[in-house]
């Protein structure tokens, strides 16, 4: 901690004294100044520079590009760049019920909130409640004109969330009349199709003072199902290994559909003749059929059996990609005031729809008598033969519809703003901004619970009717329900106990910023840079679940109403200062220095820093270092989430066997100390229940820290024409880590700790006269780290050719040197990922590109490098811990038949490779790929 504070001191001692040299010396450099300075904007700095000189490693992706690869949603090349982990996607969130269809990335994969998404250079409003991350399904391709990839910590710069690093996503401002553009992909098997259709028109009008783009953008993705794809209708799941012999590992795999052997659509139950039964579709009983058998072998094996037999099958139901549906408009303008101010807005609106979806509700304490109405004599009589008053019917419901999470999302941002010049040398520019993402969630194919259990429970009446038992229930308009057999309940009963449920979501960003940029004066190697900034922003949260949701009597489902909101005042400095120029060992060397205070009216006051030098030794080899200091303030959800009630069974640690237990002396130490003498033991009744307790948001979270540094070289010999190579190793690490704690490891590390002051004692409540844990709540704290280190590569090779054609050469890869993370700061949870399939040793991009006259080819490769699924594991436990290696090769074309109309063409996945045959990833886990063999073809066409 000493060296950093020395660091961020002599940071502060340095831009302060630049700032007032730069004061003193101002008026009089302007004045002999004569000649004008031409200064561009480059991402990863607030300043504009004199030559394009990039002061931090980025990765740049064109619109063009992804155009020209059938990319239809930025976040699908965002997730296939090397330095970038997937989010939460269609992919992985169809059973998240109020993220489902969300589309965010994740640089180094530190998490989407530590990855800060701008739209030209600010900010862009949240893509769900309580979160910060930005939705990349509200950014239209159409109007990308390229995404700058910042990959390190940024925050000094942009503030916080910029951990990981930055995507900054340039929006178009050159288009010139009206733009038609069409796409269109269609897998090999079915499912998955996207289509996608844009307008896009531009111009300057009233004397060319106004410009303006719009952009109409219609997206859809239609659902991918497990029984679309033959890899994933023929699944690999594993079981416990049937030879228990020495050495024998304890699980294997087992390919193919693997049915649940004790549950149905029909209805299952076991009697007391050790015979398990079910039902035919019109509700008549018969002995349940295993098909080829229940799975041999220990542990959980029985519960399942051959693909044939008459259990549940998951792979009938659910999702491995959401559906998605987009509609998006946005609308740029620029106002000329005159030659030197101009004003400018950018409108947003975003409405789309996602539906998530799993298997129908479900019983598995499903209580039956045996006068119920419905029953067949044949089954009642077997009750009485067997001597039954009741059955338990296991039962997947599926008369009520699969369960839906319908999503629809409305983003409306307006940003107006204003810039221009000062002086000769400096700029300004001002915006304001308010941002509003309206979520709308309604699940569907839910049941009352209670109406269930009365509907259920079917008697008949004195003059033979069918009732439900219950009088009250009856007065209130039970319709009796019909559970054996398929699709036997009337219309009636299904509306009857039928519901739908909700949740809306209201979340608002309102912005503001000022940033004052320009050269200071000049010294020997040129001039001295410098952007000064101010920003505020307020992020609001709120969502109102219906009452039922609040109430628990749906099926499943509970929500309780969350309201939270903070703001944050931000003060930043930053310069570039030339040290040396055109000397020996010296061609070019500059420092570039960044501060930041940030007053946040939850987190309180921080700062960030950044530290930046590059050095050109020769004109063809430049290096550069960075190392700075950046931090996450906690979001809306970890710090306000409201308390829900749950439900857990854990171990005391101080009881009387287990604090003789703990790894060292301070277990023992800490229970006396919290008034638990030697010897103590919970009460029976603590023992043999289950304790109730809370989940919720922290509000006493502070920010993350995180110390990072860049090092890298950039090659470009003049020697070779249209080459260049970069190399940057890079390292994280970040303290503070926000973390979900469970009660089990808070009164583990509670007591494990040097004391009881610390993170942990504050999550549970004991009795004051028993000792008795009586009340806890799981929620986030300051617990975590993260240490992360690796390199990144860049090669681009550009080939032109007098007869040929012009080729390109394009590789992006990453080495993964580490990868550490400790959720909770004690050594025993230390969890080595690197090397493990989620964390590979290498990724990358490949790509070959070759252009002649009109017509554009490119064969491009996305890597991944051989992995195991644990790096825990040991050859007992199973024998598939081994994930080969995975390439990927899409094969795409462009050919421009006149200057205003062009199609584009390719195939995707040529060689139709799966994911990895591997229990942990046969389904692609959201990072393989899972649609296969694909065709793509789009056209442009200018009016």
């Amino acid at each position: 901690m000493t060296a950093i504070s020395n660091i961020s001191n002599a940071v502060r001692v340095a831009l302060f004294a630049t700032t007032g040299v730069a004061l003193l010396a101002s008026t009089s450099v302007y004045a002999e100044e004569e000649q004008q300075i031409e200064r561009i904007e480059v991402t990863g700095s607030k300043i504009k520079r004199i030559g394009e000189l990039s002061p931090t490693p980025i990765t740049v992706i064109t619109g063009a590009q992804m155009m020209e690869m059938g990319i239809t949603n930025v976040a699908d090349i965002l997730n296939k760049l090397p330095s970038s982990t997937v989010g939460i996607s269609p992919e992985t969130s169809n059973n998240t019920i109020f993220a489902s269809g969300l589309n965010k990335t994740n640089l180094r994969g530190l998490g989407s909130d530590r990855t800060l998404v701008l739209v030209n250079g600010r900010r862009f409003v949240a893509g769900s409640s309580g979160d910060s991350a930005v939705d990349l399904n509200t950014i239209p391709t159409a109007m990308v004109a390229r995404m700058e990839v910042i990959t390190g910590g940024a925050s000094a710069v942009y503030g916080s969330d910029a951990i990981a690093g930055v995507i900054n996503i340039i929006t178009r401002d050159d288009v010139q009349g009206v733009e038609l553009d069409a796409s269109y992909t269609q897998p090999e098997q079915s499912g998955g199709e996207e289509s996608q259709f844009s307008v896009t028109a531009g111009g300057e009008f009233l004397d060319d003072k106004l410009s303006t783009v719009f952009n109409f953008t219609y997206a859809k993705q239609k659902e991918l199902r497990p029984t679309d794809r033959d890899f994933l209708n023929n699944p690999v799941n594993s079981i416990y290994n049937p030879d228990m012999s020495e050495g024998a590992p304890a699980r294997i795999p087992y390919y193919g559909r693997k049915p649940l052997s004790w549950i149905n659509e029909a209805g299952t139950f076991f009697a007391n003749d050790g015979e398990q039964y079910t039902f035919d579709k019109d509700g008549n009983m018969k002995i349940f059929d295993y098909g080829e058998g229940l799975i041999e072998g220990p542990g959980n094996n029985g519960n399942y059996c051959g693909p044939s037999c008459e259990g549940y099958d998951p792979v009938d139901y659910g999702q491995i990609r959401t559906p998605l549906e987009r509609k998006v408009f946005t609308l740029n303008t620029d106002y000329e005031i005159n030659d030197n101010h101009k004003l400018f807005s950018e409108i947003t609106y975003v409405d789309y729809q996602s539906n998530g979806e799993s298997t129908p509700v479900f019983h598995t304490s499903n209580r039956l008598y045996a006068d119920n109405a419905f029953l067949t004599d044949e089954a009642r009589q077997l009750m009485t033969d067997t001597g039954m008053s009741s059955l338990n019917l296991y039962r997947i419901d599926r008369e009520f519809g699969n369960r839906t999470y319908n999503q629809d999302r409305e983003t409306l941002r307006v940003l107006v703003g204003i810039e221009g010049v000062i002086s000769e040398n400096w700029d300004y520019s001002f915006h304001a901004q308010r941002g509003q993402l309206d979520e709308t969630t309604v699940w569907k194919g839910e049941i009352w619970a209670d109406r269930y259990n009365q509907a259920k429970d079917a008697v008949f009446a004195a003059d033979g009717s069918i009732v439900c038992r219950d009088a009250d229930a009856q007065a209130a308009g039970c319709v009796p329900l019909n559970l054996f057999g398929e699709n036997q309940a009337s219309q009636e009963a299904i509306d009857w106990v039928s519901t739908s449920a909700g949740r809306t979501a209201k979340t608002t960003q309102t912005t503001a910023g000022l940033v004052i940029n320009g050269t200071m004066f000049e010294l020997p190697a040129g001039y001295v840079s410098a952007a000064f900034s101010a920003d505020y922003r307020k992020e609001e949260s709120e969502t109102t679940p219906d009452q039922a949701l609040i109430d628990g009597t749906i099926f499943g489902n509970t929500a309780n109403p969350m309201k939270g909101e903070y703001d944050v005042t931000e003060l930043a400095v930053e310069f570039s200062i030339p040290l040396l120029s055109d000397t020996f060992l010296a061609y070019d060397l500059g420092l570039d220095l960044a501060y930041r205070w940030m007053d946040y009216s939850t987190a309180g006051q921080d700062d960030a820093w950044k530290i930046g030098l590059n050095w050109a030794p020769i004109e063809d080899l430049r290096i550069r270092a960075t190392k700075s200091k950046s931090v996450r303030a906690p979001n809306i959800s970890e710090l306000f989430d409201p308390a829900g009630q749950t439900f857990s069974s854990f171990t005391d640690v101080c009881d009387k066997i287990n604090v003789e237990l703990g790894p060292n002396e301070n277990r023992k130490k800490n229970c006396q100390a919290a008034g638990l003498p030697a010897g103590w033991n919970p009460s029976d009744e603590w023992y043999l229940s289950n304790h109730p307790g809370s989940n919720a948001g922290n509000p006493d979270l502070k920010a993350e820290t995180s110390n990072d540094y860049t090092i890298g070289a950039i090659y470009t010999p003049s020697y070779v024409e249209g080459l260049s190579l970069t190399v940057d190793y890079w390292a994280f690490e970040i303290t503070d880590a926000i973390e979900y704690i469970d009660v089990a490891t808070a009164v583990r590390y509670c007591y494990d700790s040097e004391s009881l002051d610390n993170v942990y004692c504050s999550r549970f409540t004991r009795d004051a006269s028993t000792g008795d844990i009586i009340d806890f709540v799981q929620s986030p704290v300051n617990s975590a780290s993260f240490d992360v280190k690796g390199v990144d590569i860049e090669a681009v090779y550009d080939i032109p050719t007098d007869n040929f054609g012009d080729f390109k050469v394009h590789v992006i890869a990453t080495y993964l040197e580490k990868w550490e993370t400790n959720p909770t700061g004690f050594d025993a949870d230390l969890q080595v990922d690197v090397g493990e399939y989620t964390d590979p040793r290498w990724k990358a991009m490949f790509s070959l590109g070759w252009e002649y006259d009109a017509l554009s080819l490119e064969a491009r490769s996305n890597y991944r490098h051989s992995a195991v699924a644990s790096n825990d594991w040991k050859p007992e436990n199973n024998n598939y811990n081994d994930i080969p290696s995975h390439t990927v090769w899409d094969f795409t074309g462009a050919y421009d038949f006149t200057e205003s109309f062009s199609l584009r063409f390719g195939v995707k996945n040529v060689f139709d490779i799966a994911p990895p045959r591997n229990p942990y990833v046969y389904d692609g886990d959201g990072y393989y790929d899972t649609n296969g063999r694909a065709f793509f073809l789009g056209a442009n066409y200018k009016l």
